[in-house]
This record gives C-alpha cells, sequence and structure tokens, in this order.
C-alpha cells in the first residue's frame, strides 16, 4: 500500500472498551488486515467511509447497519481494491471490525471540579498525537461500575512558558472493587490547547502518584 503512506496504520492497539462492549467482529480472512483509528462520513450518495488518521478515504464494502456519520472509531480492515482518481476512495475496504471510540474535551480544572474529578490508580500504556484528537491508551482495575477517564488540564501546574502545556489523565473509579483489568482507549479533543502567536507547543505528561509503571511523555503539537 503506497498511497498517502500507510505508515501510522501498524500502530497495534489492543483495546477493550471501558464499557465492557466487545468490538462488532464480522467474518475474516486471510487478507493482510490493518487497524487505524478514523472518522467516519458519509460520501455524496451516502458511501459509508471512513477518513483515517493517515489521511486515508476508506469505502466500506460491508458497513455495519449502524453505521453513522462524524463518529470516531478503530477499524480493522483489509483492502479489497486500491482507488483511482474517478473513485471517491483511497482504498475499497472489507471491515473486520469497527469499534466506536469514545471522544472528550479536555477539561480545565478549577475550585468546583477540583474535589471530584478523581485520582485514582491508571495505568498509561500509551499516549500520541493523530487525526486532530489527543489519545490515550489507558488500563484500570474494577469490576462492574462505569469508571471516569479524563484529561485534565490544571492551571496551578502550568509554567510562565505559554508554549508548554502540562495535562494529566485522571481516573475516578467510583469505589468500584479492583478485581478484573480492563482497557480502553479515548480520544480527546486538542485544538483548545492551540496558543495564539505559537505555531506548535509542546504537551507534558509528568509522572504523578496515581500513575501505574509510567514515564514522563512529552509530545509536539503543531497546527
Amino acid at each position: 500500500m503506497e498511497k498517502k503512506t500507510m505508515k501510522t496504520i501498524l500502530r497495534t492497539v489492543v483495546v477493550f472498551t471501558l464499557m465492557l462492549v466487545v468490538a462488532s467482529c464480522l467474518d475474516d480472512d486471510s487478507s493482510p488486515q490493518y487497524l487505524e483509528l478514523g472518522t467516519t462520513e458519509l460520501g455524496p450518495d451516502d458511501q459509508p467511509l471512513v477518513i483515517t488518521d493517515s489521511e486515508n478515504t476508506l469505502q466500506l464494502v460491508n458497513p455495519p447497519s449502524n453505521f453513522d456519520d462524524s463518529v470516531r472509531v478503530l477499524l480493522r480492515y483489509s483492502v479489497e481494491e486500491t482507488g483511482d482518481e474517478n473513485n471517491i476512495y483511497d482504498y475499497l475496504v472489507k471491515a473486520h471490525s469497527i469499534q466506536d471510540v469514545v471522544t472528550k474535551d479536555i477539561i480545565e480544572l478549577n475550585e468546583e471540579n477540583r474535589d471530584t474529578i478523581g485520582s485514582d490508580d491508571i495505568y498509561i500504556n500509551d499516549i500520541w498525537i493523530s487525526g486532530g484528537f489527543l489519545n490515550v491508551d489507558f488500563a484500570f482495575y474494577g469490576n462492574d461500575e462505569v469508571h471516569y477517564i479524563n484529561v485534565v488540564k490544571d492551571p496551578e501546574e502550568q509554567s510562565e512558558d505559554e508554549s508548554v502545556v502540562y495535562l494529566q489523565v485522571r481516573h475516578n473509579n467510583r469505589d468500584d472493587e479492583e478485581i478484573y483489568r480492563y482497557r480502553g482507549l479515548m480520544s480527546f479533543y486538542i485544538d483548545t490547547l492551540q496558543v495564539e502567536g505559537y505555531e506548535k507547543v509542546k504537551i507534558v505528561f509528568e509522572e504523578q502518584e496515581f500513575y501505574k509503571q509510567f514515564e514522563k511523555i512529552e509530545l509536539e503539537y503543531s497546527y
């Protein structure tokens, strides 16, 4: 696959959703498969499309019955056909699984939410930027309660350098029992971190006492 380079496709993320929803597995075959994040879109004739984070347009030959527009998804697929200038798509693909990914805003801490946002233990597997989102691959222990995961910006933790933004991943386990290990993937809108007068900022996740097995993460966000 050469079109628009597929190097970001091979970031293999194994995901179990926070809400314990299993990905809808469609039929399988022996063709090479790719796993990628993207956003759904309906074409001019309601073609089911996924615009991937690597900027490819994929048209699904077997969309799920509940396919909708403007949904963040994790798609596992194989390529059926490569498009040309006469096609709306870069690749015609067969979906093997398609899973909704929760999207949220980054929260700025204040006196009202500071004590309720939570600071329970969380495992950070990876954090990266793609598709206009800050993506967080995480894990935690729980049982049968819905847990709250957020990315927060604490004004009290910021430096005088406006080009550097300090963020934290916060977890509220809602007093759930720590029995089973769950893994999840969420995407956070990142445009609120843009600073006037700068073309890029550095995003820093420093070590916190509630992070488990964590090393400092620094990302560059260009816009």
